[in-house]
């Protein structure tokens, strides 16, 4: 083998040597449902602790998009989210959808490995799969 074909070689192996190994895995993302309870004129998520870490997001994130979508009041207490009004389950997992589709997926490769920051005043999701980065809009 020549010089430059070791090299190459060798740069290969670095090079895959640092990429998640998450990249690699072949299981499918599977968006959390919601564990809705009406009670009274509220709506309450059992697991809405456990759905925004499903997503890999700040639960006050995913809070924040949901109260702003379904144009209502709410509060977090602990594992679980009230929402003033009645919600079906499927409106709220068709919301939740949404935020994965617009906060957590990537654009390009579409792979749930992404981290949500803030440079400056603009949110942006980074892809740690393939690298790729996307504005999104602030909530």
């Amino acid at each position: 083998m020549e010089d430059r074909e070791r090299e190459y070689v060798e740069m290969l192996d670095r090079a895959l040597e640092q990429i998640p190994k998450t990249v690699f895995e072949k299981s499918r993302f599977q968006i959390p449902e919601a564990e809705v309870t009406n009670v009274g004129n509220r709506t309450i998520i059992h697991n809405f602790r456990a759905v925004a870490t499903a997503l890999n997001r700040d639960p006050s994130h995913l809070m924040k998009y949901l109260l702003r979508e379904l144009g209502v009041a709410g509060d977090m207490k602990g594992a679980q989210a009230s929402f003033q009004g009645k919600f079906t389950k499927s409106l709220i997992d068709e919301r939740i959808r949404r935020y994965a589709e617009e906060f957590v997926l990537c654009r390009e490769c579409g792979k749930p490995d992404t981290r949500l920051e803030r440079v400056e005043r603009v949110y942006v999701i980074r892809c740690e799969a393939c690298g790729a980065r996307a504005s999104v809009r602030s909530l």
